[in-house]
């Protein structure tokens, strides 16, 4: 008798759509890696990241990818995206057009830089770098 698998939980599921199209065009795997790394983090991140951040981010890049791609390998993360919006229970509107669009990334950043940065920098400073980073990560 053949043993019976568990389902897989919604990461698991997109890992392994993200490591077939990895075998399949290997020039996008850091990409790739990176995208494994935030969907890594959406399930352990919901009880804190209360609004999906991470996952809505994800979701938009699977949408957006950075590298040029087949219309197969381009079906399977759309799937993926739309895996991870359902586990999430986002709609459409949620999802930013772009990756980092969602509300609030500029504070994120600023709370990060305010605590690397904040013993040399003062607020004001901060805040350039602020603009000079978000406006970075925008292009």
């Amino acid at each position: 008798m053949a043993e019976q698998r568990q389902p897989r939980s919604p990461t698991q599921e997109l890992i392994s759509r993200v490591l077939r199209i990895v075998r399949a065009s290997p020039d996008a795997a850091t990409e790739m890696l990176e995208l494994m790394f935030l969907v890594s983090q959406i399930e352990a991140l919901t009880t804190v990241d209360r609004e999906y951040r991470d996952a809505r981010r994800v979701i938009s890049r699977l949408r957006n990818p950075l590298w040029d791609m087949g219309p197969a390998d381009r079906e399977h993360l759309l799937k993926a995206a739309e895996t991870i919006r359902k586990a999430c229970n986002l709609t459409e509107k949620d999802i930013p057009v772009t990756p980092i669009a969602d509300l609030g990334e500029r504070e994120r950043i600023e709370r990060h830089l305010v605590a690397a940065l904040g013993k040399d920098f003062d607020a004001a400073q901060i805040a350039r770098v602020t603009g000079a980073v978000a406006a970075a990560l925008q292009h």
